[in-house]
């Protein structure tokens, strides 16, 4: 009896001891990891990543973006500018994510985080692969947390994910990836807009001052009388905001018959733009110069001689070749696609600024 009383006894002590070794391994399970870089490795290196792609649901490419000498380009735009700042804060966000807690490593249960395999047609993932020289590492990001700060990521590696406590901005439109401004000129910086049609027709609005409310309708038919100030008005803003739907190269395009479009700032930099239609896209080319440079630097030469003077007018005269610089840099090899409201606005006839002719 008694015999029998003590190998109960030890075998009661042996449950609990296995019960609560059991128990520390759950708890380290569930703690492991807590507060810890989700990318350790790739953290230290974030600024060596040369490749990142982003893949939607059903294994749906949507945008690759390269680092090359010229900066970072998207594969499938022919290597157009990326959005290198919606990228830098898609990367910094990546490289600061801590865990806040473990998640599931069940698949059944991926779905309700958003974490499940991009190969799913219908997944809540998106994919981001980050490549440093030959190691690559893919990163499933998932649904933000509900009543809680982070988002639910999962290493695709790994059968484990986690509640990290960053929030992750990851478009799956390829055109959020890419650098889609291509002008923003405020009205106040435009001194003469003039259209010119392939026939032959064209029209002039200016400004005599950055003062001057209205821009002039040059050569206003004899008797006839603007819409409104407005309709003269717009054409001042043709580039202000103007963005791009579709990006190709240049060449791509035929320019015959096309829409000119000349547009003078205050600053002095021109830039001309033609305008094609092509089936139902909207078609645009840019080139910026600066053709007053020569005239302004013999006027200060003639009429100014003041050495503070002429320093001042030089770091104008660079600052203005830097903007020209910058455009042609950006624009010149390019076509952009672009809405039929702004093609619109910038192919105008003198006729769409004038109130109609009264019938006899």
């Amino acid at each position: 009896m008694k015999r029998s009383f003590l190998f109960l006894a030890v075998l009661t002590s042996l449950s609990v001891l296995v019960l609560w070794v059991f128990a520390i391994k759950d708890s380290a399970l569930e703690t492991t990891g807590v507060n810890t870089l989700l990318l350790p490795e790739i953290s230290k290196q974030i600024n060596d990543v040369s490749r990142v792609e982003i893949i939607s649901a059903g294994n749906k490419p949507v945008a690759t973006l390269l680092k090359t000498e010229h900066g970072w380009q998207l594969e499938q735009m022919g290597g157009y500018r990326a959005d290198w700042k919606k990228l830098q804060t898609l990367l910094a966000t990546l490289a600061q994510a801590r865990v806040i807690e473990p998640k599931t490593d069940k698949v059944e249960y991926y779905t309700r985080l958003g974490v499940e395999d991009v190969a799913v047609e219908d997944a809540g993932s998106v994919l981001v692969m980050l490549s440093i020289g030959e190691q690559t590492t893919g990163i499933l990001i998932g649904h933000q947390a509900q009543g809680r700060q982070g988002q639910y990521v999962r290493l695709q590696n790994s059968a484990a994910s986690a509640l990290v406590d960053r929030e992750f901005v990851v478009s799956s439109e390829r055109l959020d990836w890419a650098d889609s401004t291509i002008l923003d000129i405020n009205a106040s910086e435009v001194a003469e807009v003039e259209i010119i049609h392939a026939q032959g027709e064209s029209l002039l609005v200016t400004k005599i001052s950055a003062d001057q409310t209205d821009f002039d309708l040059v050569a206003l038919p004899r008797g006839r009388e603007i819409k409104s100030s407005w309709a003269v008005n717009s054409l001042g803003s043709v580039f202000s905001m103007l963005n791009m739907e579709t990006v190709r190269p240049v060449g791509d395009v035929v320019w015959n018959d096309a829409v000119k479009m000349r547009l003078l700032m205050f600053s002095g930099v021109e830039i001309m733009a033609d305008m094609v239609t092509a089936g139902d896209e909207y078609l645009l080319r840019l080139h910026a110069s600066h053709p007053a440079a020569d005239v302004v630097n013999k006027q200060t030469k003639d009429q100014q001689d003041a050495v503070a003077q002429q320093a001042a007018e030089k770091r104008a005269e660079n600052d203005v070749a830097m903007i020209v610089e910058d455009i042609n840099q950006k624009t010149t090899a390019w076509a952009y696609g672009i809405s039929k409201q702004k093609y619109d606005a910038m192919v105008k006839t003198p006729e769409d600024l004038l109130k109609p002719l009264e019938s006899p």
